[in-house]
């Protein structure tokens, strides 16, 4: 697919990402290693999630949660031209392209292991700037807690916070 603003193809922009490790290893964590990604594509996105992204952390109560709350993260860029969101989607590996209201298109990613293995490594290497900045770091260390096997009273706590903020 030719996107011509950027002066590349989504083959050029895209390499493999198979990694030297095993498969499931715990330094699996990130999927998009150094020289995986060209740079003017992810510098591209990132500016693009800065104005057009959202991180958000969803509270719903659940009776059957042991504390009372299911709390999931989730990424998503909407915009009324698809292209931009299926480049996000093709560089990332995942998440979902739906129709939305208003002519507009959503390019989401709710999956907690793909926002873990993807959508962070992702805005670590292109980071973004000013408030979006901030809500990237407090979205990647509640990541972090919702990822651990684990979650203690001080983890789910501090997690709480994160979503208020």
């Amino acid at each position: 697919m030719q996107y011509p603003a950027l002066g590349a193809t989504i083959e050029l922009a895209l390499m493999d990402r198979a990694s030297d490790n095993a498969a499931g290893a715990d330094n699996q964590q990130e999927r998009l290693p150094e020289g995986r990604v060209a740079s003017e594509i992810g510098s591209f996105l990132s500016g693009f999630a800065l104005g057009e992204g959202s991180f958000m952390l969803v509270c719903r109560p659940r009776a059957d949660y042991r504390r009372g709350w299911k709390i999931s993260a989730a990424f998503n860029v909407s915009q009324k031209d698809v292209i931009p969101l299926e480049l996000f989607q093709a560089v990332l590996k995942c998440g979902t392209i739906r129709k939305g209201g208003n002519d507009g298109w959503y390019f989401e990613v709710n999956k907690l292991e793909d926002i873990h293995r993807s959508v962070v490594p992702f805005f670590r290497r292109y980071p973004l700037v000013g408030r979006k900045a901030f809500d990237f770091e407090l979205f990647a260390a509640a990541v972090a807690l919702l990822v651990k096997r684990r979650m203690e009273d001080t983890d789910f706590n501090e997690l709480q916070s994160f979503a208020s903020s």
